[in-house]
């Protein structure tokens, strides 16, 4: 009965995932798609394919201006690491982006206030740079796996073979009208992306489900009630464990801040619960590597502590 109790939980919990999560996530996949479909992979890299203090800033403020959630911008920033983009900068922009969707923005300021909203807005795109500045460095040192390209005696940046082949095909389909392009080209690119990068989505799902079946969420709002420190460091796990979309994690952090939880707290509950969502973690270490993985888990997870206790103290 008891196993039979939480098969049954588990799967409704499973369920409720995959319906939060699939309309962003094929956001996520549409744009990938445009992304692959219309734009030059060298254009493209013209971007992103640096890992200095420029690209890195260019990455943050892509993932504020391409509205999607974690759960959209996931495929995206894949897209942009297959295409060439560098590890720290395409990092960068999945741990920014989901701070530039306006639902997202919409239901933390319905709890907290839009000045409180703004400013946890601004520290996450903060965290984000300077999270994307440390794994440049950690990328530089080829501490972590690299995204970049091998150069050319004369400095051009060699494109991988798998990044030409589908600018091959994108010169291809310049020739077609505007209307098969997206009616035929681009759901069959969203396709070719969700195969490449479905299986980590759904193991990330499958591992989500069963913490929230064996996680009372009673025991996550119970000891967020100060300003102090520690009440950040204990958001920390708390955080790591919801495995919820950015807008759940607005929701949540919402709510605690209406309970009594500081504005850090709810800062951190947000900024952790994006970086450590086990979807986004098992994504990064199949398609960018286990040393990235571990890499843009301290880092993010360390500059969203700091910066919570510095909200804390300040406001």
């Amino acid at each position: 009965m008891v196993m039979e109790s939480f098969l049954v939980t588990y799967i409704d919990e499973l369920f409720k995932l995959f319906k939060d999560v699939f309309i962003f996530f094929l956001l996520g996949l549409f744009i990938s798609a445009l992304i692959q479909e219309f734009i030059s992979t060298r254009r493209l890299l013209k971007y992103f394919g640096g890992n200095d203090f420029g690209s890195i800033l260019k990455a943050t403020a892509a993932g504020l201006f391409v509205s999607v959630c974690s759960c959209g911008a996931i495929p995206i920033a894949a897209t942009l690491r297959q295409r060439g983009a560098s590890t720290a900068s395409a990092l960068t922009f999945l741990l920014a982006a989901p701070w530039g969707g306006l639902l997202h923005v919409f239901l933390i300021s319905k709890f907290i206030g839009a000045g409180n909203a703004a400013i946890l807005v601004a520290f996450s795109l903060f965290a984000a740079f300077i999270v994307g500045l440390l794994l440049a460095k950690l990328e530089n040192k080829n501490l972590i796996e690299s995204g970049i390209p091998k150069k050319h005696k004369k400095g051009e940046k060699v494109v991988c073979v798998e990044c030409a082949d589908v600018e091959n095909m994108r010169l291809k389909h310049e020739k077609e009208k505007l209307r098969t392009r997206l009616l035929y080209c681009v759901p069959n690119n969203m396709w070719q992306i969700s195969k490449d990068v479905g299986k980590y989505i759904i193991l990330g799902l499958l591992l989500a489900a069963i913490l929230k079946t064996l996680i009372p969420p009673y025991i996550v709002s119970n000891y967020l009630g100060n300003d102090k420190l520690l009440s950040v460091l204990i958001a920390v796990p708390v955080s790591a464990v919801l495995e919820l979309a950015s807008e759940g994690l607005a929701v949540l952090g919402g709510q605690l801040y209406q309970l009594g939880a500081s504005l850090g707290v709810v800062f951190v509950i947000m900024m952790v619960g994006v970086a450590t969502d086990f979807t986004e973690l098992s994504m990064i270490w199949g398609k960018f590597g286990k040393r990235c993985a571990i890499a843009y888990l301290l880092t993010a997870t360390t500059v969203a502590i700091l910066l919570a206790w510095a909200i804390n103290l300040v406001f």
